[in-house]
């Protein structure tokens, strides 16, 4: 994981500012690690203390048995030069700094972390801040934050997610576990002054075990690396879906009082963005729909759309939408149509996209069927079919989804509208495994 490895999957962890009470914000990031079964060596760092939670305390960072891969950096930022000084001198080799009180605050903030920067720049110690909520590495148990977020199950997935915000990130990842999406790293980069966005963006796609990558930007500092990391994701193979706030001055001036940072024109990102494979989300429910997809689906091989609907107005909809984002709702062949014909009812629409309408309640074959015709159409690069409720046939019609999922070389989405709880969790164990199918 290039040179931010000792950040995101450390073998050891200093605790600065450590404090004995585990509820505090100086306390949690220990109770997390203590709780969540982080294997690595912890070493709190405190004067005040001897032991934390069974642990030996360190009264200073030059008192350590080794230089740690990791510090988290949690005390008030008049401090935080003299900690960042004293890790460099004893080798260690990242840090996270939950402090604020930096540029955001103002230029004598700027000056402090100014000041911080340049000792990192010389000492080769890679920092994630200041002002952020740090980290989580889902897989290896790294709960470096005090967020919100790890008070719950932080179970390993699919997805890396990296935000500038930090409540609102915290937000994000929480509807991301509801909808049991699986996030594998979950970082908040906060002021950036030395790591940025794109390079731990970079460093996450860059673990086999991430198929999907998702970001909240307040603002991009490194256009071209912000293209670099796109032409990186479409070489792995691994799709970035993005939401970007600031789109309008008062937007962007709200973005430069929260990080410091400058949002830059939103014409500009959008130019960076298109045409480099990098989806753009609207808002954060927007990101997750299509990181539920992106996570659970292979990529399809061309833009042709084949819709197998429960509804003849759905169908319509969603063709609306496919022309409008660029993709084409395929023109099935005549051989195709012919066999449709075959197991499709009368009142029932063989085009594109093709109602087999409530029918299949009383004939789940004609679902299965269906779907897999219009799949086999050289036209059709990817499926999507569309049904609502049915809470009392989950059970046939997972039954059917897991049948074609066996069989289908191409990706196929699932938009099961207002589902049963039961249909979400065994779809999603079910597209997870099988990395093709995704309900919505």
């Amino acid at each position: 994981m290039n040179d931010l490895q000792a950040l995101l999957s450390p073998r050891s962890i200093a605790i600065l500012g450590a404090s004995a009470d585990l509820n505090k914000i100086n306390g949690r990031t220990l109770r997390f690690l203590l709780d969540k079964g982080y294997q690595g060596r912890i070493f709190p760092v405190n004067p005040k203390y001897e032991t934390i939670a069974g642990l030996h305390c360190y009264p200073e960072v030059a008192a350590l048995p080794e230089a740690p891969d990791l510090a988290v950096i949690a005390v008030p930022a008049a401090q935080v030069p003299a900690a960042v000084r004293a890790l460099a001198l004893r080798g260690a080799r990242a840090a996270v700094i939950f402090s604020s009180g930096f540029a955001e605050m103002g230029e004598a903030g700027r000056a402090l972390e100014t000041e911080i920067a340049a000792v990192a720049r010389a000492s080769g110690l890679r920092l994630c801040g200041p002002n952020c909520l740090g980290l989580i590495n889902a897989f290896d148990n790294v709960i470096a934050t005090f967020g919100q977020f790890a008070e719950g199950p932080t179970p390993p997935g699919p997805v890396a997610f990296v935000t500038q915000s930090g409540a609102f990130g915290t937000a994000i990842a929480a509807l991301a576990r509801r909808r049991a999406l699986g996030l594998g790293y979950f970082i908040n980069t906060g002021n950036e002054c030395d790591v940025d966005f794109v390079q731990v963006m970079r460093a996450v796609l860059d673990d086999a075990r991430i198929r999907v990558g998702a970001g909240y930007l307040e603002g991009v500092r490194d256009g071209a690396g912000l293209r670099a990391l796109a032409g990186h994701a479409l070489t792995l193979g691994k799709p970035l879906a993005l939401t970007k706030v600031g789109r309008t001055a008062a937007g962007a001036k709200a973005a430069a009082s929260h990080t410091g940072a400058l949002a830059g024109t939103d014409a500009v990102f959008d130019g960076v963005i298109r045409g480099l494979g990098i989806a753009r989300a609207r808002n954060e429910e927007h990101l997750l729909d299509i990181v539920e997809v992106l996570g659970a689906c292979k990529l399809p091989e061309g833009r042709g759309l084949g819709i197998v609907t429960q509804s003849g107005g759905a169908g319509v909809l969603m063709a609306d939408r496919a022309e409008e984002t660029g993709l084409q709702v395929a023109e099935l062949a005549p051989r195709t149509c012919d066999v449709l014909l075959k197991v499709i009812p009368g009142f029932g629409t063989t085009g594109n996209p093709v109602d087999i309408t409530g029918q299949f309640v009383a004939d789940p074959q004609l679902l299965y069927d269906s779907v897999r015709i219009v799949l086999s159409d050289p036209e059709v690069h990817v499926g999507i079919v569309w049904l609502q409720l049915m809470d009392a046939y989950v059970d046939v019609l997972i039954k059917i989804f897991e049948e074609i999922q066996a069989s289908a070389a191409k990706p196929f989405i699932v938009c099961w509208v207002a589902a049963p709880d039961s249909a979400r969790r065994r779809s999603h164990g079910s597209s997870a495994r099988a990395g093709r199918a995704s309900p919505s």
